[in-house]
């Protein structure tokens, strides 16, 4: 019987984690899942330029890193195209995340963002602590 898979938006927070070091985010990006749960990650266009801007404008990267890290994401996550505009969150840059959700038919935002945790769940869709993955997926 296969492991039924969870659908999940992680935040440009996460991706930016993931793009400074390897580690704990970066492992998300590469693994499938565990003996209970596998998982697939959802993005959307809106959330990639997002993730080059901060790249090159916050933290530097040059265009060729930004292409690399995106084309990556690219190979592992599924790209959709919200057709709904969501108003719900304090931040308006963070309602691209649960847009991507709802149209992706999320289980899971897993999201470093204070404004979208404090929701803690919007549709039925779960708002966590990218931390709260391991208890799911743990690293051996």
């Amino acid at each position: 019987m296969q492991n039924p898979k969870l659908r999940i938006v992680p935040d440009t927070g996460f991706y930016i984690a993931a793009a400074l070091k390897d580690g704990f985010a970066r492992s998300y990006l590469v693994g499938k899942g565990s003996k209970l749960f596998s998982y697939e990650l959802f993005t959307s266009e809106a959330i990639l330029l997002e993730l080059q801007t901060k790249l090159e404008d916050k933290f530097g990267f040059d265009r060729e890193e930004v292409v690399k890290a995106i084309q990556d994401i690219r190979r592992v996550a599924i790209v959709v195209h919200p057709k709904q505009k969501i108003t719900i969150v304090r931040d308006p840059d963070d309602n691209k995340i649960l847009e991507c959700a709802v149209e992706a038919g999320a289980h899971i935002v897993a999201a470093f963002d204070k404004d979208l945790l404090d929701l803690k769940e919007y549709e039925q869709i779960k708002i966590v602590h990218p931390s709260m993955l391991s208890y799911w997926f743990p690293r051996s």
